[in-house]
């Protein structure tokens, strides 16, 4: 992950940064601006700070002294019959789901 300064970026991409993430989960435009103001803030305490990963090619704000979280164990293939477990590798994550089994084409 490489550490972006907020001054570095221009003041609209700096904005549209703060707005994009404040709203992400579902925060109205309208009722972010307090929001956007704690988190502007927040960065220039140094509370948070811009940060840009190669790998998912995004840009995120996280906390100070966040860590990278390491990619879950890789779940063993599930006991049920008919069944597999298929892990998909997106970068160093790993997303685990049972992929249910064909249908029996003698049960018709």
């Amino acid at each position: 992950m490489i550490l972006i300064p907020p001054d570095r970026l221009s003041p609209e991409v700096l904005e549209a940064l703060i707005e994009e993430f404040v709203t992400r989960h579902g925060t109205n435009l309208a009722d972010a601006s307090a929001k956007v103001s704690h988190v502007r803030a927040q960065l220039k305490t140094g509370q948070v700070v811009i940060v840009y990963d190669e790998k998912s090619d995004s840009t995120n704000i996280v906390a100070k002294d966040a860590k990278e979280e390491p990619a879950p164990p890789v779940v063993p293939a599930s006991s049920s019959r008919g069944q597999k477990r298929v892990v998909a590798e997106d970068g160093e994550r790993r997303i685990v789901y049972d992929e249910p089994a064909p249908p029996d084409i003698t049960e018709y």
